[in-house]
């Protein structure tokens, strides 16, 4: 409270010495200060409400099965597309369709997802998948060109990885070796046992 009466006074003393233009002038400023603040609280409030309805949709998919449940998911990921949230609605959605092995539709709830974000560290994760797909699909070209646009560095491990699983499945076994390699190179100390299998594998394909 004394600080706030300290500021009144601050801004007494304020209109005293400079007159009643420049508080008009700063009226005005805090008027937009105010404003912005309060469009801020609304983003945030939307946010939360957007957060909301995601982890409802996440979890009714998760103890809930059947078209009715798929149906009401995508309703909300519908809702929520353009924003963060929709994105994950999406990919939740794209997983359950990859576990029914119903590729098409991943694909198309993993375009959708991509189209709802513009955060580096998600588009990534959704082009990994999107890649992952399309190697399921034997559609070759579609999975570099997914590896291709992955330009967050966090991911340069698994690119690589997953470029070297490219190459394995065209019987590209030296260039598979290769992009294994870097990928071990890339990822360090987090490298998977799995990796230096596929390592290990291909030595003997030389």
């Amino acid at each position: 409270m004394e600080h706030e009466d300290q500021q009144v006074e601050q801004i007494k003393g304020f209109i005293k010495d400079y007159g009643p233009w420049v508080v008009a002038g700063l009226v005005i400023g805090l008027g937009s200060l105010f404003g912005w603040r309060y469009y801020q609280d609304n983003q945030l409030a939307a946010a939360q409400e957007r957060t909301e309805s995601y982890q409802a949709m996440a979890e009714s998919l998760q103890f809930s099965e059947g078209a009715e449940a798929i149906a009401q998911a995508e309703s909300v990921a519908a809702e929520l597309a353009g924003s963060e949230q929709g994105a994950l609605a999406f990919m939740q959605l794209a997983q359950v369709a990859a576990n029914d092995g119903d590729l098409e539709s991943a694909e198309a709830f993993l375009q959708d997802a991509l189209a709802s974000t513009n955060v580096s560290e998600l588009q990534g994760l959704i082009r990994v998948r999107l890649a992952r797909v399309a190697m399921a699909t034997e559609n070759f070209a579609e999975a570099e060109s997914q590896l291709n646009a992955v330009t967050n560095p966090a991911f340069s491990g698994l690119v690589s990885e997953l470029r070297g699983d490219l190459q394995f499945a065209q019987g590209n076994f030296t260039a598979a070796l290769d992009a294994y390699e870097v990928a071990v190179a890339n990822q360090g100390d987090s490298a998977s046992p799995y990796l230096q299998m596929k390592i290990d594998n291909l030595a003997g394909k030389e």
